[in-house]
């Protein structure tokens, strides 16, 4: 594996080691917030179709990078998740708005944004909050179907 790809695994967790991902980016800008709420509630990301889907998503990325005062990624379809640090591309097997953001973070943190040292806690954790905080009802109801990654079981 080239040292400048990160290729997400999916490997869930043991039982009692996952974290609370969706509480810790309280902070996360109503900006980005409301970016995310226009792409999927306005735009009906969810609804659209596969090549539609990424057309939108690509448009989210340029809003938060114009947010953030850094440059957009290419984002393309791909067999695998993955963010090529030195190309600054992404590559997702599927529209994911959890996905597409977690990829975003590896591409903040590039740019000198990272709150916790572990590369993938920080991204799950901005991801999760984020989707979190725009989207509380879509994500309980995507937690309580054990839809999220990471995640401890739904309380109830």
């Amino acid at each position: 594996m080239r040292p400048d790809i990160l290729i997400e695994q999916r490997i869930p967790p043991p039982p009692g080691q996952e974290h609370p991902y969706h509480t810790m980016f309280p902070d996360i800008s109503r900006q980005t917030v409301e970016v995310v709420i226009d792409t999927v509630k306005t735009r009906g990301l969810w609804t659209l179709p596969q090549d539609q889907g990424f057309e939108l998503l690509r448009s989210m990325y340029a809003r938060f990078s114009q947010e953030y005062g850094m440059p957009t990624p290419r984002l393309h379809q791909d067999t695998y998740e993955f963010y090529m640090i030195s190309a600054e591309d992404i590559g997702l097997p599927k529209v994911s708005l959890v996905s597409a953001c977690h990829e975003y973070r590896h591409h903040m943190r590039k740019h000198g944004r990272k709150r916790f040292d572990d590369i993938e806690v920080d991204a799950r954790a901005w991801s999760i909050s984020l989707f979190h905080l725009a989207l509380p009802e879509d994500f309980d109801r995507a937690w309580r179907r054990g839809k999220i990654w990471y995640m401890p079981p739904y309380p109830g």
